[in-house]
């Protein structure tokens, strides 16, 4: 039996899962605007929507889109670094142990993104996160050069699609997609028929086919090398924050500003280009500028953020609202698949199929109310039980273990 026990009460800080509590909120703003059904919607459409409508796409391209996945992705690289601390001091083989925690996330990730929405992220950290241990025992200036050299490839891969646009390689996991749709009989059927079907099944297809050509897009885009960059970030932000986050000995340092102000410039010229080009990603020399501002922008205000919010926390200002998120942050798992059940209800044929009869304008109200629900459903559990239903699970799977600690 392992001598490693799961984190209990008294050893978590509060400022992590409040900091992830506060990312769960951003991501679910950012996956509404996906459930109100905007990639259902041509260029022509966006721009005949209500001017309340496009204001509300526009704080969302500017504030929201990428900053709070970049949060996360921050967070499981500290996660990370917890976990391996723990193990420092026992005779445990943490690899394994990561290995097999990794897998299991796999397994819930490739759950949700086929019977629940394909805009799953786990799968995607699951697969990424199995490299972690590669950087453990770097140092931190090897930690530096490898975080320069993953944030940077995004770029360089836009450049080679760029210029193999008419590459056939691109295009072939789309292709296998679409004729995987003519083969089953939806030919016919356009996204948003299918996403508000009153069959299940039409429902779950939609799911796998849309599935199928994520791992490309992600190649083309530089997903892989951004994320795995994020989180080699949190490991080395843990190596300095985590002892004075401990002691609450923490200072905003002017850097920290600097990365705020620079991440808001950014992503204002990424909510420009989107609002321009009608597209998040376009082939074309503008695309260039947008690849660029993009990815700077989105890591650099995650970044500011994240230092605010530690300092804040330190600081002892704003106690309840750090209470309240870490509840959330706590049920980390659990609440971000429960809150795309919830939208899938809300906006697929499985439930209301409210997807495009909603205005982009009430998107605040369906954060905030499915919000409110996951906080009391977080503090009925939590008040009864040490970790959210899924997190419980997955422990029980990672330890072997079926006694709670």
């Amino acid at each position: 039996m392992s001598s490693i026990k799961p984190t209990v009460r008294l050893e978590r800080l509060q400022v992590v899962d409040a900091l992830r509590g506060f990312a769960l909120f951003g991501i679910l703003f950012a996956n509404l605007y996906s459930f109100i059904g905007y990639n259902t919607y041509n260029p022509n459409e966006i721009l005949a929507l209500p001017v309340l409508d496009k204001v509300m796409l526009f704080f969302i391209d500017w504030f929201v889109e990428g900053k709070f996945y970049s949060i996360f992705s921050i967070l499981f690289g500290v996660g990370f670094a917890l976990q391996a601390d723990r193990f420092s001091s026992a005779n445990e083989n943490f690899t394994t142990f990561w290995f097999r925690r990794m897998i299991v996330l796999c397994c819930f990730g490739l759950i949700h993104m086929y019977f629940i929405w394909n805009g799953d992220i786990l799968t995607l950290y699951a697969i990424l996160g199995l490299l972690l241990p590669m950087f453990l025992n770097c140092s931190n200036k090897t930690l530096l050069t490898w975080i320069l050299i993953l944030l940077t490839l995004p770029l360089l891969f836009y450049a080679i699609v760029y210029m193999t646009s008419d590459a056939s390689f691109w295009g072939s996991m789309r292709q296998i997609s679409e004729n995987l749709k003519i083969r089953w009989g939806f030919a016919d059927l356009s996204l948003l028929q299918m996403r508000t079907s009153d069959q299940p099944t039409e429902v779950c297809a939609i799911n796998v086919l849309k599935a199928i050509p994520r791992p490309m897009s992600y190649l083309m885009t530089g997903r892989y090398f951004h994320v795995l960059g994020l989180f080699l970030i949190g490991l080395l932000l843990a190596r300095y924050w985590i002892p004075k986050i401990k002691n609450k000995d923490i200072t905003v340092p002017k850097i920290a500003i600097w990365y705020g102000i620079i991440g808001l410039i950014f992503s204002f010229a990424y909510a420009i280009t989107k609002l321009v080009m009608g597209s998040g990603y376009e082939l074309s020399t503008l695309g260039i500028v947008q690849v660029v501002v993009y990815n700077i922008g989105s890591t650099s205000l995650a970044l500011g953020i994240a230092m605010i919010f530690v300092y804040l926390w330190a600081s002892g200002r704003a106690k309840s609202v750090f209470k309240n998120l870490a509840i959330l942050g706590r049920m980390a798992l659990t609440n971000y698949i429960f809150q795309n059940i919830i939208a899938v209800l809300l906006f697929f044929g499985y439930g209301f199929a409210l997807m495009r009869k909603v205005p982009f304008a009430y998107l605040p109200l369906f954060a905030f109310g499915i919000l409110l629900i996951q906080w009391l459903y977080s503090s009925v559990w939590l008040s009864r039980f040490k970790q959210g239903p899924l997190e419980s699970i997955w422990r029980k799977l990672t330890y072997h273990s079926s006694k709670p600690n």
